[in-house]
């Protein structure tokens, strides 16, 4: 019996407590309302008369702060409307407010914001959370009363590994301190898009630039106007094929060549690693590793694998035979080839078990995985 009273006390405790917390929700009163001094602002101190000793807002500033020195004032502030947002003398809401959220006061005027928290996708976590993380409610020396500027500064209080990353990577993206900054591929508040890009795929979002030729900060050459060239090359590298060129750069900075996510040589001529090749996270190592194959790769001489004759004995770089982005040639070769200051045609013609290419490092050379062709007399074995 007494174990029954406890539990019967202890629910009956719990319940006061919620309905001292949810039920009866705690008033919150302007300290002169509080206080009983109506004359505070009013011209009475009964207040009797309705009648304000001062118009607002000169009178909310008398105790409260003066927004008025800022460059961008909220419009009911400006116009003198504070009791739009705030009761003057209770509410049941934090900062005597007239609603029970900010975003829903907000939403009140901005109905357009209120569809976007309503039904949007992929929300900004601070939007959903309370717009004033990122708005001031009254004014700021920024645009849109934004706390901070709305290009970058603002993103990059709470994105602080961008900001690592943006001021210390050796190789940045220029896009960044460009027009829009940070804006022009995200939206702030919400995006059917993933990492809230503004289009659907990271692809769309880089040709918006890269549709065009771009000097490059660091040594003043033309970027190649990659829209144009993807459009003229029908044998695109699989991730442009997917839209996604961010799963090969980095588009906030970072310390590779191009901004690539991991290493790749900036020489068309260079030692393998597989860990020194940003391809080797897709592509299998074995294709240039091991002497001999039969299906491994198809750039072979019978079962002599030509990729490792290359690749190991000469120490040529991927990027010498193959553009990464996209060809007219079939494995993505390209038509002409740089080895260091040298540039010149591959002159790659397929056959149905092979090939042959003839560049200016050695004279026409012929492989067929079937019949197998001798290097030396180009002769069929």
């Amino acid at each position: 019996m007494a174990l029954f009273s406890f539990k019967n006390s202890f629910f009956l405790f719990v319940f006061f407590i919620l309905f001292i917390n949810f039920g009866y929700a705690k008033i919150i009163k302007h300290p002169s309302y509080a206080k009983g001094q109506c004359g505070a602002c009013h011209t009475t101190k009964s207040a009797k008369s309705p009648d304000l000793k001062m118009e607002m807002p000169e009178l909310c500033y008398s105790c409260h702060t003066n927004y008025e020195e800022n460059d961008f004032i909220h419009g009911p502030v400006g116009a003198g409307a504070c009791t739009l947002c705030h009761n003057p003398h209770e509410s049941k809401n934090q900062n005597l407010l007239t609603t029970s959220t900010v975003n829903e006061l907000c939403t009140s005027c901005h109905s357009n914001k209120d569809d976007m928290l309503k039904s949007g996708e992929n929300i900004h976590p601070p939007v959903q959370d309370s717009c004033i993380n990122c708005h001031d409610a009254h004014g700021q020396k920024h645009k849109f009363q934004l706390k901070a500027d709305r290009k970058k500064d603002l993103c990059l209080t709470c994105h602080t590994d961008k900001k690592e990353r943006i001021t210390n990577s050796i190789n940045k993206h220029g896009a960044i301190e460009m027009g829009e900054k940070c804006l022009g591929c995200h939206d702030p508040h919400s995006s059917p898009n993933i990492k809230l890009l503004k289009a659907e795929d990271s692809k769309t979002i880089c040709l918006t630039c890269h549709s065009t030729s771009l000097p490059r900060d660091e040594d003043g050459k033309m970027l190649m106007n990659m829209g144009e060239h993807i459009a003229n090359n029908p044998n695109v590298h699989g991730p442009i094929m997917w839209g996604d060129c961010a799963a090969c750069h980095d588009p906030h900075g970072s310390d590779n060549l191009r901004m690539l996510k991991s290493p790749f040589p900036e020489k068309s001529s260079a030692k393998f690693t597989s860990d020194g090749y940003i391809c080797f996270q897709c592509h299998e190592p074995k294709k240039m590793t091991e002497k001999f194959t039969k299906d491994l790769t198809e750039f072979r001489n019978a079962d002599k694998n030509i990729h490792y004759l290359h690749v190991n004995a000469k120490r040529i770089s991927c990027k010498t035979c193959h553009d990464y982005h996209a060809s007219d040639l079939p494995h993505h070769l390209r038509d002409k080839a740089t080895f260091g200051s040298a540039k010149f045609p591959l002159r790659f013609i397929k056959t149905l078990n092979g090939g042959s290419c003839n560049p200016i490092c050695h004279t026409i050379r012929y492989y067929d995985r079937v019949e197998p062709v001798n290097v030396r007399t180009n002769k069929k074995l």
